[in-house]
Parts: structure tokens; C-alpha cells; sequence
């Protein structure tokens, strides 16, 4: 028996929707969480507001982002095709001159006390992270996530997002089991304002 090994090449996915050049939401957050911290040195992929091209972006990582972000992709994929009500990838936005695509909108029922319905418009938005179940805890000290979340919600003029997340490696105890959670998030207006305000800010000062 003769065993081989053989080199594996990702080639860059072919993205459904194209992606303006320009300033993007995620590259701003990115770049914030890096000044506060909140990445460290390992996570600073490119630290320029305006997005280079995909394939420069794509060339310039390492194998083992390149997976990550495989595993990612292919989870989104197959997941948001689950969401029967959910429209996948409805397409980028841009608001002030910031660009951002968001993974899913839906239209959910509201009923309230009195019996009247009424529809709401809401984002979703899908991970696969290796962060632990226990360091997430109830997503609220997760900047990044509900900065961007937040930020979608800025460019639909709504109120609620959806997180729904893959911890690959679950709390980390053995046996590693994954585990799936969903949160609904319901924000006040000034909670998104004030999160645009923050982005935009950090957008004017440096471009």
C-alpha cells in the first residue's frame, strides 16, 4: 500500500452578488475591535477601510483562514436554506457611503395585546465561530456581531435581527459536540442610531 499525500489548492468562491469598491460595514467594525482589542493580532487580516479585491484579499490569507472561512460559507449555504421564510442574501446596501450585505431579511408576524397583526421587517444574520458556547453567553457582549447586526437594522429601517450561530466546538468539554443557537434581538432606535453614529464617525475621521 502506497500512501500519498497531495496538496490542496481553495480557489476563491464565486460570490452571487457582487461587491462594491468601497468603504464596507464589516472593514469599519474590523477595524474598531482591533484598536479596542477585541482582535487580536492573529485576526488582522487587512486593516483598510476600503476593501482591495476579493481575489488580492482571498491571495493574502493564510490556509487555515482560508478553511475557516470555507466553513463558514458552506454552513451559510446550507443553513439559510433551512429558514423557509427567510430570504437569502437579498442583496447589498449602501447608506452614507458605506456598503453592507446582509445574510437574510424576513417579514415576521407581530400580534399584539389587543389581537391586531402587524408585520415587521427583520435581518439574519448566520455564524460558524470557534469561540466557546460559555464566552458568548447571551451575545450581548458581543460587539462585533451586534455592531454589525445593528448596522444592517441602519440600512433597512427596522428594529430586530436575528443571530443564528454554529459553536463548532460547542462549550469545549468532551466529548466536542457542536451546538446551534439562534437569539432574537430587539433594539431601540437609539441603539441603532447610536451605533451608526460610531461607525459613520470612525468612517469620516479616517478616509
Amino acid at each position: 500500500m502506497v500512501i500519498t499525500e497531495l496538496p490542496v489548492t481553495l480557489q476563491l468562491p464565486v460570490s452571487r452578488a457582487p461587491r462594491s469598491t468601497g468603504v464596507h460595514v464589516s472593514s469599519i467594525i474590523r477595524c474598531i475591535a482591533v484598536e479596542a482589542k477585541i482582535l487580536t493580532i492573529e485576526d488582522r487580516e487587512d486593516l483598510s477601510l476600503v476593501d482591495v479585491s476579493q481575489q488580492d484579499w482571498w491571495d493574502g490569507l493564510d490556509e487555515v483562514s482560508k478553511l475557516r472561512i470555507a466553513i463558514g460559507l458552506a454552513w451559510e449555504e446550507w443553513y439559510l436554506g433551512q429558514l423557509e421564510d427567510v430570504v437569502d442574501h437579498p442583496g447589498e446596501m449602501c447608506v452614507e457611503g458605506i456598503y453592507m450585505t446582509h445574510d437574510g431579511e424576513s417579514l415576521d408576524l407581530v400580534i399584539t395585546e389587543r389581537g391586531a397583526r402587524h408585520q415587521i421587517l427583520a435581518v439574519h444574520e448566520v455564524k460558524a465561530t470557534y469561540k466557546s458556547v460559555n464566552t458568548v453567553g447571551d451575545l450581548s457582549g458581543q460587539w462585533m456581531w451586534q455592531a454589525q447586526m445593528m448596522a444592517y437594522c441602519r440600512g433597512l429601517n427596522c428594529l430586530t435581527a436575528y443571530m443564528h450561530t454554529l459553536f463548532l466546538c460547542g462549550d469545549y468539554s468532551w466529548p466536542i459536540r457542536p451546538c446551534l443557537k439562534k437569539w432574537r434581538n430587539d433594539y431601540t432606535q437609539q441603539d441603532i442610531d447610536d451605533n451608526w453614529s460610531v461607525l459613520r464617525q470612525y468612517r469620516d475621521e479616517r478616509i
